[in-house]
């Protein structure tokens, strides 16, 4: 794991396993010509902390080894970004451990998970609904981190401690059952070691690292392809519906798990059923449709283009398009959302039947100047016909009677003319553009496949 002459950070907590990795690493280091650098974080959680850091520092001073403490005040961390206290330690352990590394020029960072800590993370990841990459559990190296301690079980570790006399910190939260992880690690597995088999938990990290082989050849293959049909734009990635689907289904699969790995530092909460809602959209056959994802990622296929990206407001976001057409005009433009749009001007003969089709609409040309594909303004109006003759009704009224939800409302994309709201895709028409007896010329609009609503 080590090469010659390299400088290694340790993550100590005092507890058995990393009091165990820090023994061995200062048995070795001479051998593997190596120097450590112990880190301590005080998470600021338990009264006894302070013990463990001071236990550590005497720890450091007795095997001539340098220290370093960092105090997180983990609570209002976890408060402050919405993580469990359980996330927010791992992510500000990490934290300290790179900007550690950073400070001593150390091309390694070792902690001390062990076989059980890969059999609870296998259970957790497959019980929340995890893949095959989730399934390959935690590795040996990843990147810069290294796991000396991986082939080896709890039970071999404190066995290792008491032959040598050798005290360690108890940290007693890790046993309430309160969190997922200390549930399996105090219950679950040792009934299953009991009832089932002694050896479950090396049988589990077994499993653990063949997923982890299997994994490893795919996602190579995966890499290959996604180098060759993803593209990226900003913030989001997007790519060819058919280049995707011509990959085996574990491939896209895994082509949308590195997406995800683009676009945010850590997809903890990207399980298999974020992947298949993605995958899902692949097969609609509506001209555009969307999926809600963890970290404030939104997927989108917009006829055979799929797209992962941040959320915006489509408000700020969304670029006007307006057209203007001349007699016997015709020009196919691309709307965000809607999609391709066909628009054509021609002479009303009165013979023609005005169509019906839910993705075409007739309106009377000599009633428009301009026509602008756009979000709603606060002015905003649509005219609706009544028994008294057409009349103007604001669109914020005109979306509440119809029922379109609040948070749609923004996001949808109309056809006006200045004000007026010539054409609300999907819901109506406004009267005063309607075909009549006085039409002279039409101008056609047609949204191709039916758009996000379907005419």
């Amino acid at each position: 794991m080590f090469q010659e002459e390299s400088r290694v950070v340790v993550g100590f907590s005092g507890g058995a396993d990393s009091v165990a990795l820090m023994e061995v690493l200062c048995d070795l280091k001479d051998l593997l010509k190596i120097s450590i650098f112990p880190i301590h974080l005080n998470h600021m959680i338990r009264q006894e902390a302070g013990e463990d850091e001071e236990f550590c520092r005497a720890f450091c001073a007795d095997k001539g080894v340098p220290f370093k403490s960092v105090s997180v005040d983990i609570p209002s961390m976890a408060k402050e970004k919405s993580l469990t206290e359980e996330e927010a330690g791992r992510y500000a352990r990490y934290e300290a451990f790179e900007s550690y590394a950073d400070e001593v020029g150390a091309s390694y960072i070792a902690v001390a998970h062990h076989q059980n800590d890969v059999a609870e993370t296998l259970l957790m990841n497959l019980l929340r609904g995890s893949g095959l990459h989730g399934a390959s559990a935690i590795r040996p190296v990843r990147g810069n981190v290294v796991r000396p301690l991986l082939g080896v079980t709890r039970q071999e570790i404190e066995e290792f401690l008491r032959k040598r006399d050798i005290s360690f910190c108890i940290d007693k939260t890790n046993l309430e059952d309160i969190h997922t992880r200390n549930y399996l690690r105090n219950q679950i597995i040792p009934e299953l070691e009991d009832r089932i088999n002694d050896r479950a938990v090396e049988h589990l990290a077994s499993a653990a690292s063949s997923f982890d082989k299997a994994d490893e050849f795919i996602r190579g293959y995966a890499k290959e392809i996604f180098q060759r049909i993803v593209s990226s734009a900003g913030d989001k990635l997007s790519v060819n519906r058919s280049d995707l689907l011509t990959e085996k289904e574990i491939i896209q699969e895994n082509i949308v798990l590195m997406m995800f790995e683009e676009l945010v530092r850590n997809r903890k909460d990207i399980g298999a059923v974020h992947v298949d809602a993605v995958l899902s959209l692949l097969h609609g056959t509506d001209g555009q449709t969307i999926a809600d994802l963890p970290y404030g990622l939104v997927a989108k296929r917009t006829y055979d283009r799929l797209e992962i990206g941040k959320k915006g407001n489509p408000k700020e976001s969304f670029e006007e398009v307006s057209v203007s057409l001349s007699q016997d005009e015709e020009t196919e433009i691309t709307v965000p959302v809607l999609g391709r749009v066909k628009m054509a001007v021609f002479p009303y003969n009165k013979v023609k039947e005005v169509p019906t089709e839910t993705y075409t609409k007739w309106l009377d040309y000599g009633r428009i100047q301009e026509v602008s594909f756009r979000t709603r303004r606060g002015d905003d109006y649509i005219c609706i016909n009544t028994s008294d003759g057409n009349r103007k009704k604001p669109l914020s009224k005109f979306m509440t009677d119809v029922k379109i939800p609040k948070d749609e409302r923004d996001e949808m994309v109309i056809v006006a003319d200045g004000s007026h709201v010539l054409w609300v895709p999907g819901y109506r028409l406004s009267a005063s553009c309607k075909v009549s007896e006085a039409t002279k010329y039409i101008l056609e609009i047609k949204i191709d496949d039916g758009g996000i609503n379907n005419g």
